[in-house]
């Protein structure tokens, strides 16, 4: 038997969550709240392994990008709700994806990282207006699905997208 996936849990104090069939990064857009908001795209990686590729880099920030080999090329991404759904649909996550929808831009001193072990980073997200997150290791697998939202969890997983169990 496999995990029990579209089953909402408590697992923190107002933090909902639920473990998704296994799915693409384009499950995302159904999930996403429907209200003006941002999405946050951490350490997003689109390539699927280690490799050289020639990027457009800049090396400053007030000069502009250049052509560069590089790997490993992780970049945090903010898009305007509209703007990131116009996106979606090119992009791949085979080496995962966390897309994090806010209510308001993210502020530069709000970095990822320094949340990950930190034991109020549900608050911290909630101050900043921390709407959604979505986190699948990569396309085909199981997506984690977080959200101080329950309601709205429940009505896109009663969507008869989500009681298939067959997701994009």
């Amino acid at each position: 038997m496999g995990p029990i996936v579209q089953q909402i849990a408590e697992t923190a104090p107002g933090v909902f969550a639920t473990l998704l069939a296994p799915c693409s990064c384009q499950a995302l857009a159904p999930l996403l709240v429907p209200v003006p908001s941002f999405v946050w795209l951490v350490a997003y990686h689109p390539h699927g392994v280690v490799e050289w590729v020639d990027l457009p880099l800049p090396l400053a920030v007030d000069r502009p990008a250049e052509l560069r080999r590089a790997r490993l090329a992780r970049y945090d991404l903010q898009f305007s709700l509209e703007d990131f759904l116009a996106e979606l649909p090119k992009l791949r996550a085979p080496a995962g994806m966390l897309a994090v929808q806010m209510a308001r831009p993210v502020p530069n001193a709000l970095v990822m990282e320094h949340l990950v072990e930190n034991p109020a980073r549900h608050a911290i997200l909630v101050q900043n207006g921390w709407l959604l997150s979505f986190d699948l290791p990569h396309d085909g697998a199981h997506a984690w699905v977080e959200t101080p939202h329950r309601g709205h969890l429940e009505r896109v997983l009663a969507t008869p997208l989500f009681r298939t169990e067959i997701l994009p």
